[in-house]
């Protein structure tokens, strides 16, 4: 169990990581280039703060699991996780469908 809790822990921290670059640092570059390929420079910040807020959102899910699992040992830790991803693919499925387009 400590092995799933650390993994699962260590994993939503790389996610917080990752959402606070992408969207304080607005490192674009940290996502796959055809999720951004056609953002414009103007619309660049919205879409990183998007972007990072919907990663950030599963992280702090993964994080909120972990730390619920290692109290609890319960399987219903991962609604939490579940939650958290789908508010954060709803946020990058917003992010891309509004600013990723042809012009």
């Amino acid at each position: 169990m400590i092995i799933g809790v650390i993994t699962v822990v260590a994993v939503g921290l790389l996610a917080v990581i990752l959402g606070c670059l992408i969207w304080r640092k607005e490192m674009i570059s940290l996502l796959h280039d055809y999720h951004y390929e056609n953002v414009s420079e103007e619309d660049k910040k919205a879409f990183c703060k998007l972007s990072g807020i919907g990663v950030l959102a599963v992280g702090i899910g993964l994080l909120i699991t972990g730390v619920i699992l290692a109290m609890t040992d319960s399987a219903l830790s991962f609604i939490a996780a579940a939650v958290g991803f789908a508010i954060g693919m709803a946020l990058l499925i917003y992010a891309g469908a509004k600013y990723n387009k042809k012009h």
